[in-house]
């Protein structure tokens, strides 16, 4: 839409548009599109990117539920592992893309930046050579209050994309204010951290 049809429709001035259009555009929620109609001056239309339609209302979380039940409901238990296991592993594909670093703390930093762009409070420290990864509000409360398979779910995530071994040290399903995870480090990334690679 147009700036002229925006205040039309929201019936507010269009200096008021222009201020909420400039943040939207800051977030990466909406771009602009310039257009040239003859003579004069451009005129502009503004759209929503990808991430805008992401943000909007959508039905995805019945549709995860749904779909989870019905994974639940698979009664053969090799059968229902490999379901998990394919979830688990196009997760990880579509999420290593996103992760960037060479050391389990940059593969860590650059996931929690990712999954906090997605607006799922998580944070990482690192004490004594350990990195824990603190998970303060559940990515997938409704499913996990139903099912604890989708803890592990997300610890094997977790695992995959940063490329190391994941111990859960404490779960919201346990009575625990969080989760937090604990990954695992090996020699490698040891000695590049204190230079001697």
């Amino acid at each position: 839409m147009s700036i002229c049809e925006l205040t039309d429709a929201m019936r507010v001035t269009a200096t008021a548009v222009r201020q909420r259009l400039n943040r939207l555009m800051a977030l990466e929620l909406v771009e602009r599109s310039r257009t040239v109609e003859g003579r004069g001056r451009p005129s502009y239309r503004y759209l929503l990117t990808d991430k805008g339609k992401r943000s909007g209302a959508n039905n995805l979380d019945d549709l995860a539920v749904v779909l989870w039940e019905q994974v639940q409901a698979i009664e053969d238990p090799k059968v229902k592992q490999k379901v998990i296991s394919g979830v688990v592993e196009r997760l990880s594909e579509k999420y290593e893309l996103a992760v960037r670093g060479d050391t389990v703390q940059e593969r860590t930093r650059s996931l929690v930046e990712m999954f906090a762009e997605r607006q799922i409070p998580i944070s990482f420290d690192e004490n004594a050579g350990l990195t824990v990864i603190k998970v303060d509000g559940c990515p997938y409360p409704t499913l996990a209050s139903e099912n604890r398979e989708i803890c592990d779910m997300e610890k094997a995530l977790l695992a995959n994309v940063i490329g190391r071994p994941v111990d859960r040290c404490q779960c919201r399903q346990d009575g625990d204010s969080c989760c937090t995870f604990e990954v695992g480090q090996d020699l490698a990334d040891l000695e590049h951290e204190v230079g001697l690679s």
